[in-house]
C-alpha cells in the first residue's frame, strides 16, 4: 500500500522545500516518491495517447512533437503531475548549482520505477538525454548523470546505462523560447551534435530516454531519432514533469 506523507511524524516539508525536510538524509524512495504526488488529484478530460496531457476539451495535445508523424518515440511516461514543483527543483539543481537536490531527485525515480514497474520493465536500457560537458560548457556536470548515480545507489536491477548518447558540443538554449525556435535549433545544431559513439550496445534494444521537462519534445525527437539510426529497436522517454516553456 502507498505511503501516505500525510500519517509520518515529522510530516515532510512539502515537495518544493526539499532541501529542508527532515527525511532529505534519512529517507527512502517510497517517502519522495509519495511527497511528489501529495495533493495532487487526477485531472478530468480528454488524454494524450503519447504523452498522457489532458485536455479539458477535443482539441489536440498542445504538445507540438506528439502530433509528428516522424516522432521517433513511442511514448512518453511522466514521473509527477506536479510540474510547476517539480521544475523548481530541476532549474535549481541545474542552474542554481543545489547539487544536493540530485539525491532527492535519484529517490523520486526510484520511488517511480518501483511504483509503475510494469510499464518501465519492457526496455532493456534506460539512458539520459545528451548533455555537453566539455571545455565550453557552462558547467562541469551533468545535472541527469548525477540523478541516476543517485538512483542507482539505492535500487539495483533496473538497467541504467547514462551517456549512451554523446553531445559535441554547446547548443542553443530553450528556455524561453517558443515551438518555432525551439525547433530550428533541435533539427540543426542540436541534430548534428548528437551521436551515438558505441552504437553495438544500442542495437535491438529497446530504449527509455531520462530527461528533465518534457515541453514540445524536440530534445527527445532528436535523442529517438539518433538511437534508432544506430539501430535501437524502440525509444520511449520518462521525464520528470510535463511543463510548457520548460
Amino acid at each position: 500500500m502507498p505511503i501516505s506523507p500525510r500519517a509520518l511524524e515529522p510530516a515532510p516539508a512539502g515537495f518544493d522545500d526539499c532541501t529542508s525536510c527532515a527525511y532529505r538524509t534519512t529517507g527512502t524512495p517510497a517517502i519522495c516518491f509519495a511527497c511528489t504526488g501529495a495533493d495532487s488529484p487526477a485531472p478530468a478530460g480528454t488524454t494524450c495517447d503519447v504523452c498522457g496531457h489532458v485536455s479539458d476539451d477535443r482539441d489536440p495535445c498542445p504538445n507540438t512533437v506528439c502530433g509528428l508523424d516522424d516522432r521517433y518515440f513511442s511514448r512518453l511516461y511522466t514521473v509527477t503531475g506536479r510540474a510547476e514543483e517539480m521544475w523548481s527543483a530541476v532549474y535549481r539543481l541545474e542552474y542554481g548549482e543545489e547539487r544536493d537536490l540530485a539525491e532527492v531527485l535519484g529517490r523520486v525515480l526510484v520511488g517511480y520505477l518501483k511504483h509503475n514497474r510494469e510499464e518501465p520493465a519492457g526496455y532493456n536500457l534506460i539512458t539520459t538525454g545528451a548533455g555537453y560537458v566539455g571545455p565550453l560548457a557552462h558547467r562541469p556536470w551533468d545535472h541527469l548523470h548525477l540523478i541516476v548515480e543517485e538512483a542507482q545507489r539505492r535500487t539495483d536491477g533496473w538497467p541504467f546505462a547514462p551517456g549512451l548518447i554523446a553531445k559535441s558540443g554547446p547548443t542553443g538554449r530553450f528556455l524561453g523560447l517558443g515551438p518555432a525556435e525551439r525547433r530550428t535549433i533541435a533539427e540543426g545544431e542540436l541534430r548534428s551534435a548528437l551521436s551515438v559513439p558505441e552504437p553495438e550496445r544500442v542495437a535491438g534494444r529497446r530504449i527509455l530516454v531520462l530527461d528533465d521537462v518534457y515541453s514540445e519534445g524536440f530534445s527527445l525527437r532528436e535523442t529517438a531519432r539518433v538511437l534508432l539510426g544506430a539501430g535501437a529497436a524502440g525509444v520511449a522517454g520518462l521525464v520528470l514533469a510535463r511543463r510548457k516553456g520548460g
